[in-house]
């Protein structure tokens, strides 16, 4: 993955990206790694499991991508060494049911809605635009869908 267009490792030719965003995205099951605990001096880490526990999970900083079949989210490189797992999620445009702009403070949230249950959360500045161009690819896919 690179830090401007976090994309799974290609197997062949990479999809065109049409647009993305530095984002922070909802992660339920962040966990911190072991190595930023270390990081906490005086309890601080417990303070962010406090967060994590209060929030149902951990906001984790990064970009956003859409493609021209899916939206994926990557984690920045200090976001990814902070985490225990990794943070990556991603939606195949054809399996999305919904795309959502909600208030969220400073930036709104956007919710992406898979067929599958699954949901990727994330935040940005200029959300209600960046969640319009993926309802503009989603239905654009299954326009051209035979």
């Amino acid at each position: 993955m690179t830090a401007a267009h976090p994309l799974p490792e290609s197997r062949g030719s990479e999809p065109r990206v049409i647009s993305w965003k530095y984002a922070n995205a909802f992660i339920p099951d962040a966990e911190m790694s072991t190595g930023a605990r270390r990081m906490f001096l005086f309890g601080g880490a417990s303070g962010v499991d406090w967060l994590r526990q209060r929030m149902g999970g951990l906001w984790v900083g990064g970009a956003v991508t859409l493609t021209e079949d899916a939206v994926y989210f990557g984690p920045n490189a200090v976001n990814a060494a902070a985490h225990a797992a990794d943070t990556s999620q991603a939606v195949a445009l054809d399996r999305v049911l919904s795309v959502e702009d909600r208030f969220g403070w400073v930036t709104r949230i956007v919710d992406v809605r898979g067929d599958d249950g699954t949901t990727l959360t994330f935040r940005c500045f200029g959300a209600p635009a960046f969640a319009e161009q993926i309802r503009n690819q989603v239905a654009a896919r299954k326009h051209a869908a035979p």
